[in-house]
């Protein structure tokens, strides 16, 4: 192996020998016969790991199917591949079985590291894994004294230009898609955390997106890992979270808005405090103004933090919580989500919405002026190099402005007077009616705030141009036994038509729960609702109507 160049597994090196005795990982329930590893240690056991893998003939450059158990297993064999040289493809087993053996077999991964029960999937689908040649099985013990030991390995050096990782996007609006992550995006992402939210070695984190776990290390930051399953953020108990939070006295949570919404439900009724924390760290979906105040005053020496961005590219830009609070009441008039400012690297521009492949601009094409809607596009070392194996999505989804590649983020939006960026929401659930577009941050959090709505969605139905709009509704089971569906379903309407008249809003549809990604239990799948709901109202016009 040769000798260190730009490998992201560097970073862990750089962080065990600065911090050797620090706790790196630490474990709650989820993992009863884990409590606490050093970097050293971590560090040791990535480096065994690595032998292992060597051993078993993976190789750098080997595509390597990392099917694991979230947690400390994700941790390390991530960073025994990137220390080998070779390339982890991460796939979020929540997604669903179809979906996952779809991105399986696009992917086309040379090797896998996986789990028993992944050793058997790929015994009874086989044609998925067809072109998996090496495989290895990670058994229990890895945290042991017992771990056999070997020779230890020189990190390969890696061009900061050359491909660090596949990891694949959510699906929540289309197919998941394979993200190639370069040395150089994952060493921009955690500079943007050191400049842009300002995270210290030494701070202990609580990971509770298994994928985020992978900065941590390279940061020096502790992570302790709470009892929650990573595939279903929205059933975890906020009681554990809290007392995860208080036990380890964790500085800062990266988490999406469903788990931030139940520690600040279980805080206010509990009044409790969140004394040591500097951060909360909130993204997947827009964060409701109500949310972002609640929160932050559980935290009386931090404060709540919105970054902005997706799987391609990360951070774009962020806001906090009382700039959020600021903007509380233009929010729910209509004015989209707050977003913020772009980071530091980040170019932002808003081209006009076009079927791709857009044009390219010249070099002093500076996008639409303030105040006109266009969707989001960003330029920056935070932007990924593409997706894997599929050229077409990849050329739809970039364009040029001079010399610079920018990104489209497929998400509609603008800049405020205050040169703030505005989240309409995505673009393919704009619903295309008669009277022109209607974005879906322009009425849901108006709606949402209601008493007796938990989640709401502006979904089209029919087709475009000519789509209805309706407003699907996901209620409170104890508010709707008192007060009853035509009561709320009443005031929903009325609200409607008081604050957004010209999008002449005459029918509330109740779903009994809201179909949602499988990463953040908050993106709402408003295209299967549109799919779901088109052919039952021509069937029966009269739905969802007042009678």
């Amino acid at each position: 192996m040769n000798a260190v160049g730009q490998n992201v597994s560097t970073y862990l090196s750089a962080s065990a020998q600065e911090r050797p005795n620090h706790p790196a990982l630490v474990s709650g329930a989820m993992h009863p016969k884990f409590s606490s590893l050093s970097f050293a240690k971590l560090n040791q056991i990535v480096d065994q790991a690595t032998v292992e893998l060597f051993r078993n003939k993976i190789s750098p450059g080997d595509r390597t199917l990392l099917f694991v158990n979230p947690g400390p297993d994700l941790i390390i064999w991530a960073f025994a591949l990137f220390r080998l040289g070779a390339i982890p493809v991460v796939i979020d087993p929540g997604m669903g079985l179809r979906s996952f053996m779809a991105c399986i077999r696009r992917t086309k991964p040379d090797a896998m590291v996986g789990v028993s029960k992944a050793f058997w999937l790929s015994r009874f689908l086989p044609k998925s894994f067809q072109s998996v040649r090496r495989r290895y099985l990670v058994r229990p013990g890895l945290y042991g004294e017992d771990y056999p030991n070997g020779t230890k390995p020189a990190e390969v050096s890696a061009d900061e230009n050359s491909l660090a990782a596949i990891v694949f996007t959510s699906g929540s609006t289309g197919a998941p898609k394979g993200v190639l992550y370069l040395h150089r995006t994952f060493a921009s992402q955690i500079s943007a955390l050191k400049s842009v939210f300002e995270m210290e070695a030494g701070e202990v984190d609580m990971t509770t997106l298994p994928i985020f776990g992978l900065f941590n290390p390279a940061l020096g930051i502790t992570s302790v890992l709470p009892d929650i399953d990573p595939r279903r953020p929205a059933k975890a108990d906020p009681k554990k979270l809290i007392g995860t939070i208080l036990e380890h006295n964790v500085t800062t949570a990266f988490a999406s808005p469903v788990i931030g919404e139940r520690i600040a439900t279980e805080c206010t009724l509990k009044q409790k405090r969140l004394p040591s924390m500097r951060r909360f760290l909130l993204a997947g979906a827009p964060v409701p103004p109500c949310l972002a105040e609640t929160l932050e005053h559980c935290l009386p020496n931090g404060r709540v933090i919105i970054p902005y961005g997706a799987t391609e590219a990360l951070p774009v830009s962020w806001t906090d919580g009382n700039q959020v609070k600021e903007a509380k009441e233009s929010i729910l008039a209509g004015k989209g989500s707050l977003i913020g400012r772009p980071t530091p690297e980040a170019r932002v521009v808003l081209v006009p919405v076009k079927q791709a492949p857009l044009p390219d601009y010249s070099s002093d094409y500076a996008g639409l002026h303030s105040g006109e809607v266009g969707e989001i596009s960003v330029s920056g070392p935070m932007v990924t190099a593409g997706y894997d194996r599929m050229p077409g999505a990849t050329c739809d989804a970039r364009f040029k402005i001079g010399n610079l590649v920018y990104h489209r983020m497929g998400d509609l939006g603008y800049f405020d007077g205050a040169k703030n960026l505005r989240f309409l929401g995505r673009k393919v659930e704009c619903v295309q009616s008669q009277a022109g577009p209607i974005e879906t941050e322009r009425c849901e959090p108006a709606i949402a705030q209601l008493a007796g709505v938990k989640r709401c969605a502006l979904i089209g139905i029919g087709k475009p141009p000519c789509q209805e709009p309706c407003l699907v509704i996901e209620p409170d089971r104890s508010f709707v036994r008192k007060a009853g569906e035509v009561i709320l379903r009443k005031e929903i309407l009325l609200t409607a038509r008081r604050m957004f008249p010209e999008y002449n809003i005459s029918r509330v549809i109740f779903e009994r729960k809201m179909p949602v990604d499988a990463r953040h239990n908050a993106k709402i799948h408003r295209l299967s609702l549109s799919k779901k709901w088109t052919p039952r109202v021509l069937k029966k016009p009269a739905l969802g109507k007042l009678q």
